[in-house]
């Protein structure tokens, strides 16, 4: 049923088809004239076409309105909607049409049946004027299991207004159960009280399209209400309509191009969750999950809380001022209830159940952060998070972690971009076989990324790759590593930190750093705990030689540094050798004599191999002298041990080649904490302006 336009009408007239939608067409709008549209309908028993002074009126079968039952604009207008409605369902389906106006509905709640189109027209307004649940699908004695109950609905348009403040007692908007098909699209829900915009319950194929919920009232015990929430036929106090509760799960749910934020009302805010869950049962998973397109406002809570989801796509998500981001969680083991099963019937699981198949992408939060991170996944040692692709996050501004991942496994985070947060930027707990890759963190009051293992079932087997990422401006150290074996830091640019570049600690074994960059950091560029084991770092820019120099020793008889290489603090680790060479000359007067050493800790430093003198030529020219040697760190740290050797090879007592060796006698102590310069020194026996030896080359090695 439809108004449309008039005989006399001069503009495009309007006429209604069989489809019960509106074509515009030339013409002066008599019935008569010739119309260039078809079909239009023809007036009979079931269609009925009159000229009224508000315009056309047009019905034919399968459309009511609220209208066909009486007069609307009561007090309450709630049982003119229910008869268009019941007339729907005794036809076995059809379209409910609603013109534009405010309509009151007192007596609630609305009841839809399968095969109804329930359509609002642009500027028509359902205002709540009692209490309970606006709209629901069925009866309330039906006994209708799994996906078998009244589907096959299309709800849109107009606005769904709860009127939060007027009755702020808990109800829904809108919930439906125990269906197959339904469609809701191009409406706004506004202030409600408690519960939830719209409850779907043990519902299959269902798409959500371009809904805005806008105003929420918390009426004092529902802090984490959200706006769309999928649930299962748990219990009557998870789902009120009806039963049976069998514990059926959401299956295939889209939920696209939809937002949350305030309205405006005195006295409401913005939704606590935008879209989410927050019951379940074992083996009851959520499935085939796809929301895309959306955006959320000033939640206090998660922005979208995908609790005991899988098979599960989340992308394009902009959120502003919301207490959380992304939250997926597999079932809480802590929580009693939800290990066990509708009616608390057995078996009741022990722990918690892995999920797998989450993809999240193209997701941006701005500000907030105090309740979670930006993207956060929640697993347990008794279930891992599976199988997840998380790419092109930006967060900025936000109070906590920009993404943070704990016991997931089988994983790959890239491209995400964490600006000023205030914990750590990338953190993770108990994670498995992941790659955090092409990521940049800036300005942290916590560290940049973090791979934590400690105390879980990560620690014996964690694979973990960290490239091509960069940290700066961060409190702590750039990147973190404590416990876990196997774990790769490769090819990132660290620098401007407070803390370590690379830190890795509490008995991380089999651990690689490589072609790392560190610069202008407060600690060591790169450090490494006495509890590391089986470490290998090469190709970072902090790596010995931290510097070469070479220098000459002329008319003094003081022992000189002539050749120097520097040992990066925490660069040692247990078995680190340094292969190390000077090349050199000398000239004479007369034949004093030359002593040529090796030392760890400069001029002064402690002896790893003296030479005897050698007694040169007399006036002797540029004759060449080589030094070749192992250094080897035994224990490192404070008080770190180490040994070594060297040989020397000489023409300088006469033109045919000599050879000394020389080895530490037992371990020597340095601190490899600390910078150590190791150095080939030069002593002659007498001073003069001929006597002079130099090194033209030197190069040190780490193996």
């Amino acid at each position: 049923m439809a108004r449309c336009g008039c005989t006399g009408d001069t503009a495009t007239t309007i006429v209604i088809t069989e489809d019960s939608e509106c074509i515009g067409h030339s013409g002066n709008g008599t019935l008569t004239s010739p119309l260039s549209a078809f079909p239009i309908i023809d007036a009979s028993t079931d269609n009925l076409v009159e000229c009224l002074e508000g315009g056309l009126f047009v019905s034919n079968r399968g459309v009511w309105t609220p209208q066909d039952f009486g007069r609307t604009g009561t007090a309450d207008d709630a049982p003119l909607i229910q008869a268009a409605l019941s007339a729907a369902r005794d036809a076995g389906g059809g379209t409910v049409y609603v013109p534009a106006g405010v309509y009151q509905v007192a007596s609630l709640p609305l009841r839809i049946y399968a095969r109804t189109r329930l359509t609002l027209a642009p500027g028509a307004i359902l205002r709540r004027a009692g209490t309970g649940t606006m709209l629901l699908n069925g009866d309330s004695n039906q006994v209708m299991p799994g996906y078998t109950g009244h589907g096959d609905i299309l709800i849109e348009g107009g606005q769904w207004d709860a009127n939060a403040s007027q009755y702020p007692t808990s109800a829904m908007c809108m919930s439906f159960g125990h269906a197959t098909n339904l469609v809701i699209r191009d409406t706004t829900i506004k202030d409600v009280a408690g519960y939830h915009g719209i409850e779907v319950n043990a519902i299959k194929t269902c798409v959500i399209s371009n809904v805005q919920g806008r105003g929420y009232k918390d009426p004092g015990d529902r802090p984490f209400s959200e706006f769309i929430q999928p649930d299962l036929a748990k219990g009557s106090a998870y789902f009120g309509g009806f039963g049976p509760y069998d514990d059926t799960p959401i299956l295939d749910l889209l939920i696209t191009g939809c937002g949350t934020g305030p309205s405006g009302t005195p006295g409401t805010i913005a939704w606590p969750r935008g879209i989410g869950s927050h019951s379940a049962s074992p083996n009851r998973t959520h499935r085939d999950i796809r929301i895309n397109s959306c955006r959320f406002e000033g939640c206090s809570q998660w922005a979208i809380g995908a609790y005991t989801w899988e098979s599960v796509v989340i992308s394009d998500i902009q959120m502003r001022s919301c207490g959380g981001g992304v939250w997926v969680r597999t079932l809480n083991s802590a929580t009693a209830s939800h290990r066990t099963p509708a009616g608390g019937s057995s078996p009741t699981i022990t722990g918690s159940q892995p999920l797998a198949g989450i993809v999240i992408d193209n997701i941006t939060m701005s500000g907030g952060g105090a309740y979670g991170a930006a993207v956060e996944l929640e697993g347990e040692d008794t279930g891992f998070i599976q199988d997840v692709a998380v790419g092109r996050v930006v967060t900025r501004g936000t109070a906590g972690n920009g993404i943070r991942m704990v016991s997931v496994e089988d994983y790959r985070l890239h491209s995400a971009i964490a600006h000023t947060t205030g914990a750590s930027a990338i953190s993770t707990l108990g994670t498995r076989r992941g790659h955090i890759d092409d990521c940049h963190v800036n300005d942290t009051a916590g560290a940049g990324i973090t791979v934590d293992s400690r105390s879980t079932a990560a620690a014996t087997a964690t694979d973990v790759t960290v490239s091509r990422c960069s940290v700066t401006g961060t409190a702590a150290n750039g990147i973190h590593v404590w416990s876990g074996v196997d774990v790769v830091i490769d090819d990132c640019e660290l620098y401007a930190l407070t803390g370590y570049g690379v830190q890795v600690s509490t008995n991380t074994d089999r651990v690689t750093v490589r072609d790392t960059r560190t610069r202008a950091t407060t600690l060591t560029p790169i450090n490494f705990t006495s509890t590391v084991t089986n470490a290998v770092r090469s190709g970072n820019s902090s790596d010995a030689p931290g510097a070469t120099t070479t220098a000459t020793a002329a008319n003094t008889a003081a022992e000189t540094v002539v050749a120097s290489w520097t040992i990066p603090a925490g660069d040692a680790l247990p078995g680190t050798a340094y292969r190390f060479a000077a090349h050199g000359q000398a000239s004479t007067t007369a034949t004093p004599t030359l002593t040529i050493r090796v030392r760890l800790g400069g001029v002064g430093g402690t002896v790893v191999a003296a030479f005897a003198a050698v007694t040169t030529g007399s006036a002797i020219a540029n004759r060449g002298w080589e030094v070749n040697g192992v250094l080897h760190a035994i224990a490192p740290g404070s008080s770190g041990t180490w040994s070594g050797g060297a040989q020397l090879w000489h023409h300088l007592a006469s033109t045919t080649g000599a050879t000394a060796q020389e080895v530490t006698d037992g371990a020597i102590t340095r601190d490899s904490t600390a910078d150590q310069a190791l150095v080939v020194t030069a002593q002659w026996s007498a001073a003069a302006t001929a006597n002079t030896t130099q090194a033209l080359a030197a190069s040190l090695i780490r193996i």
